[in-house]
């Protein structure tokens, strides 16, 4: 028997499905396009490359790997293998991935913020938890959630989003990954890793747009008008259910699909600049100023506590290059903010560190005259906080000179005070006395006047 007679030789290759998109790389055209015109992009994988072995046989890899033995004549008949009880080694055989068997994949939980039900029962989320294929997951307002998927991809869901992961397997023939999130109302923003094997598929749908990629960073946007995907990172393959011509999105460019499966493409605004005063918040509330951005509509402003935006605590749309937020824990933080277009794209995303400094206090004692000093202070802490200044002679262990309680201004000033060397402090009082705050003791001489 020939070798041609069962399947016609192929290269060597380990096994997997032929399909790549990480290397679409052209612009898309402007303006609404009918599907019939999409430039042409890879379509979703339907075969899978097996390589033979010595002793392979059709029947066992039916056995083995497809979902019905009985398909086994389908790929007989596909490759032309006269006896499925035999096979000749070292041949590749094409296998329609739909026959194929696969285990469960799953996706964990790192990191969420709020109010995140999982699941038809609505159950709260916990760190840490494994997400199975059909799960449903929901932010409520103001909160926030993080995953991992099997591929070490990540997928951040910001407030009031919803999404299931609708197909979460492992093709146990080729051992690749084959999954799938549909964003059903909301917001959805992944970071896909590049995809092991050809035979992997990574999408992300919503009713009415399929974005395909197999490495890439971009953003999905559904609620009542049409599907918008932007691009950060690679190429996404961009286009309506069904589509066998998706169309080829690249970095800073966004697709809408329509309801009717129309599809408009713009480029994305640029990031923008965030002013170098936002970097130490100290204020009760947090302000940051941006810098305009033609052509925006809007600003959208996160807030996280790492610089990947895994774990985002808090976020705001604005209609000025301004935002604020309210009273945050002291430490490190990242702010992270995009201009809006008028037709809903969000633009590149600019991102800063900044510090978080709750209660900044300081203070300065100043000579007025001969006789008089003054002490004023800087406070950006409790609205509702009072101030207390106190001085005592150096060496006169617990004697206090003057103790100036229930201050309200910014300043206090000193007359008379005897020659000698003080110690001096400030304090703002909490209304509860449970946040005071004092500044450090600290030495001043007081001289006789002239």
């Amino acid at each position: 028997m020939t070798k041609h007679h069962q399947a016609r030789r192929m290269p060597r290759m380990r096994p997997g499905i032929a399909i790549g998109l990480s290397c679409l790389g052209f612009l898309a055209p402007q303006g609404f396009l009918a599907p019939k015109a999409w430039a042409d992009a890879p379509a979703p994988p339907t075969e899978a490359t097996y390589h033979t072995k010595l002793h392979d046989t059709l029947i066992d890899l039916a056995r083995r790997y497809f979902n019905r033995v009985e398909d086994y004549r389908v790929v007989q008949q596909l490759n032309h293998v006269p006896i499925p009880e035999h096979l000749q080694p070292d041949i590749d055989l094409r296998i329609p991935v739909a026959l194929l068997r696969g285990a469960p994949a799953t996706a964990s939980i790192i990191s969420f913020r709020g109010d995140v039900r999982l699941g038809e029962d609505r159950h709260a989320a916990t760190q840490g938890a494994v997400l199975n294929e059909g799960t449903r997951i929901e932010t409520g307002a103001g909160s926030f959630l993080s995953l991992r998927a099997a591929d070490g991809s990540t997928v951040t869901m910001p407030s009031q989003s919803v999404m299931r992961l609708s197909r979460m397997r492992r093709i146990l023939l080729t051992g690749t990954l084959d999954q799938q999130f549909s964003v059903e109302r909301g917001r959805l923003e992944t970071t896909v890793a590049k995809q092991v094997g050809p035979a992997s598929h990574y999408e992300v749908r919503t009713p009415i747009a399929v974005s395909a990629v197999r490495g890439t960073v971009f953003r999905v946007n559904y609620g009542d008008g049409p599907s918008l995907t932007e691009v950060l990172g690679g190429t996404v393959a961009v286009g309506a259910p069904g589509s066998t011509h998706p169309q080829a999105i690249p970095i800073g460019e966004g697709a809408a699909v329509a309801p009717g499966g129309g599809i408009h493409t713009e480029t994305l605004l640029p990031a923008p600049a965030l002013a170098e005063s936002n970097r130490l918040q100290a204020g009760h509330d947090l302000r940051f100023s941006l810098a305009p951005v033609p052509g925006a509509a809007s600003y959208h402003l996160q807030i996280a506590r790492d610089a990947a935006f895994h774990d985002i605590v808090a976020e705001t749309t604005s209609a000025t290059p301004e935002a604020r937020f309210a009273a945050l824990p002291e430490g490190a933080w990242f702010a992270r903010a995009t201009a809006i277009s008028a037709t809903g794209f969000e633009g590149l995303p600019a991102t800063q560190d900044f510090q978080r400094q709750a209660h900044a206090f300081d203070a300065d004692l100043a000579r007025l005259n001969a006789r008089s000093w003054r002490v004023t202070w800087n406070y950006s802490g409790d609205p509702a906080a009072h101030f207390r200044v106190q001085v005592t002679p150096i060496g006169k262990h617990g004697r206090i000179t003057l103790d100036e309680d229930d201050l309200h201004g910014r300043a206090l000033r000193l007359d008379d005070l005897p020659p000698g060397p003080y110690r001096w402090r400030v304090g703002a009082i909490a209304p509860d006395h449970k946040d005071d705050l004092w500044t450090p003791w600290r030495d001043v001489k007081i001289e006789m006047g002239r």
